[in-house]
């Protein structure tokens, strides 16, 4: 996610905003590396991540299914 993030923002299609505070309705969000709060806060105030319930689950992998939604999202924006 961090790296599609960085990709998109360079490509100038992301709008970067750095509000943390929408981690704060994750249940998880004290499993997410330092370095990815800021990307992933990014990915969820421009609605390209949603998280499943009230998780993120930063540290399982990501199905075939949740990639295809997150690059669906990513093409319809």
């Amino acid at each position: 996610m961090v790296l599609t993030a960085r990709a998109l923002e360079k490509a100038k299609r992301l709008k970067t905003r750095s509000n943390l505070a929408v981690l704060d309705q994750f249940s998880d969000k004290d499993r997410i590396s330092g370095y990815a709060k800021e990307s992933l806060a990014t990915l969820i105030q421009n609605e390209l991540i949603a998280g499943s319930g009230n998780k993120l689950n930063p540290l399982q992998d990501t199905t075939r299914a949740e990639s295809a939604v997150f690059l669906y999202r990513i093409y319809n924006q």
